[in-house]
């Protein structure tokens, strides 16, 4: 398994029309491409990213698969608009002795 975070930025007066896209066309879409969100962080106070959100995916292969698609690229057009900053992180465990 791997860690995907996904971080991010609310533009000002933006911030109903980026829940709403998070909420009913990103997460669903990346559901059926096999992400799914686990966590989801916002921040109030401090310089971390205002949205961060977390889930697993079963292996780098299958990140690379969803983050590389055509349909991923559709859905990050989608959040240009109205987030900052926006960033996609890939993180492999550590082996557990």
């Amino acid at each position: 398994m791997v860690k995907v975070l996904i971080s991010y930025d609310m533009q000002q007066g933006k911030e109903q029309e980026c829940q709403d896209y998070l909420v009913n066309k990103m997460a669903p879409a990346l559901a059926r491409m096999g992400f799914q969100f686990s966590d989801v962080w916002y921040t109030i106070w401090g310089g971390s990213p205002e949205i961060l959100g977390g889930g697993e995916v079963e292996s780098l292969e299958k990140a690379r698969s969803i983050f590389e698609s055509s349909h991923w690229e559709k859905l990050v057009a989608g959040m240009e608009p109205i987030t900052e900053n926006f960033k996609v992180r890939v993180v492999q465990p550590r082996d557990e002795a």
